[in-house]
């Protein structure tokens, strides 16, 4: 992770195509949802707790402290390095889904999905969501994403005079 001028540069690595690829993770307009302060004040946080290498998203206890390896009957189980992991993600974004008061499913992976019908309302291209997201160009589970904001804002019936 790399502090720009624009926000971060972010370098992820990806499982299914096991590749690198560098994300530009950039200002928000509204200081209060802007996902780079958000993160530069989280890393703040790490580093005041004594945590300045590592994962960056670690399991934290419930008094907010960097949480202790979990062991089960002595030996060590989930990530030895405190990293949290994909189901642990899930069970955050549930809760946090249930405190905002939203219905439906939720889990981790509604992040993912999020981002990319959030994008394609905004009118962003196919190719520059599937670049951000780490989808391959013309990925059949994007398009199976993004299907339902298209069959809206890009009917054939809009603009015809019906």
């Amino acid at each position: 992770m790399v502090d720009t001028e624009h926000g971060l540069d972010v370098t992820v690595y990806r499982r299914k195509t096991k590749k690198h690829t560098v994300s530009a993770v950039l200002y928000g307009s509204d200081p209060a949802t802007c996902p780079v302060r958000a993160l530069q004040a989280y890393r703040q946080l790490l580093a005041d707790a004594g945590r300045t290498d590592g994962p960056l998203l670690v399991r934290i206890n419930r008094h907010g402290r960097i949480a202790a390896p979990m062991l089960r009957r002595g030996p060590p189980v989930g990530d030895p390095t405190g990293r949290l992991t994909p189901d642990a993600c899930a069970d955050v974004v549930e809760r946090l889904a249930d405190r905002a008061g939203l219905t439906g499913d939720w889990s981790g992976h509604s992040l993912r999905r999020g981002f990319a019908t959030a994008a394609r309302l905004a009118g962003h291209d196919l190719v520059a969501i599937a670049d951000a997201g780490g989808w391959d160009r013309g990925s059949k589970a994007l398009l199976r994403y993004l299907d339902d904001v298209d069959r809206v804002a890009r009917s054939p019936l809009i603009g015809i005079g019906l």
